[in-house]
């Protein structure tokens, strides 16, 4: 029996010149390695494992000319209590406090969440609405290259990543108008270290009783975490009425495509997914 080969480069140099020698081989990728010890025994004998998250280039948060970057290997903790992104990015934050148990969100990095590719991924979703976009490293062309965080979803744990290619940086855009309305729910077991039944995530702006734009994004509810479109242009210059946001609720439990699994019924997420937006658009008018 083969045993398993694990490399841990210090830098990204590091980590193109050991990809560089191993690249035909039957490779995996991590940081924080908590999704990763669940999944061990999935693993075959000849994997070789390259844990990146000792790689300094890859942590810490730098807020500069109107966005957030984010190093990938960037442990939730770290997010949850740094004092640069609190007041800039609240729905990412909100989103984290429910994330796992204190103990795997010192362990847990950002990136590794987003790398997953899990439609029940809680940063996805708030990154999603936030319009955030990534950087990737590929150390077969030694090049960063930027895309769109919703460009990285292929299917349901599956990513675009290609051969060897990680993610390096989040960057998140900052609104100027801080009067932002921003919500995140998720519905699951139980209120702690559960996995996400349904869950939505909504920044918007509202004056005089109208809604000038919101951006809505649910999770755990299609192969891909996405924006709700149909929904989101629908509400787009409405007062919300009771009839308004019935119909909203329509609409939105048919953009959302979501399966029956062990954790829940496509029927029951249809109505979750539809109650946290009535939840959210109700906590939007009593805000103002």
């Amino acid at each position: 029996m083969n045993s398993m080969q694990c490399y841990s480069p210090n830098t990204l140099d590091e980590y193109q010149k050991i990809y560089s020698g191993i690249a035909e081989k039957n490779i995996l990728v991590f940081s924080g390695g908590t999704d990763l010890m669940i999944g061990r025994h999935e693993l075959s004998q000849d994997a070789i494992i390259i844990d990146i998250s000792g790689i300094a280039e890859l942590k810490g948060v730098e807020k500069k000319e109107n966005k957030i970057f984010i190093g990938s290997c960037t442990t939730l903790n770290e997010l949850l209590y740094s004092h640069k992104i609190q007041n800039d990015i609240p729905i990412l934050i909100k989103a984290i406090k429910t994330m796992a148990s204190e103990q795997i969100r010192n362990r847990a990095t950002i990136g590794g969440n987003i790398g997953n590719a899990s439609p029940a991924g809680d940063t996805i979703t708030p990154l999603v609405v936030l319009e955030a976009s990534i950087q990737i490293y590929s150390p077969e062309s030694n090049e960063v290259k930027t895309i769109p965080l919703e460009a990285l979803f292929s299917g349901p744990c599956a990513s675009t990543l290609q051969n060897g290619e990680i993610i390096t940086k989040i960057i998140i855009p900052l609104f100027e108008d801080k009067d932002i309305f921003c919500y995140f729910r998720k519905i699951g077991q139980r209120n702690a270290m559960t996995i996400t039944k349904a869950s939505l995530s909504a920044i918007a702006k509202y004056s005089d009783s109208k809604i000038e734009w919101i951006k809505l994004a649910p999770g755990s509810v299609s192969p891909v975490v996405k924006r709700m479109s149909k929904t989101e242009e629908f509400l787009q210059g409405k007062k919300l009425t009771p009839a308004v946001i019935n119909e909203s609720k329509e609409i939105i439990g048919k953009e959302i495509s979501p399966i029956t699994d062990i954790r829940s019924t496509k029927a029951f997420r249809v109505l979750i997914t539809k109650n946290l937006l009535a939840d959210c658009l109700s906590e939007l008018i009593n805000r103002h």
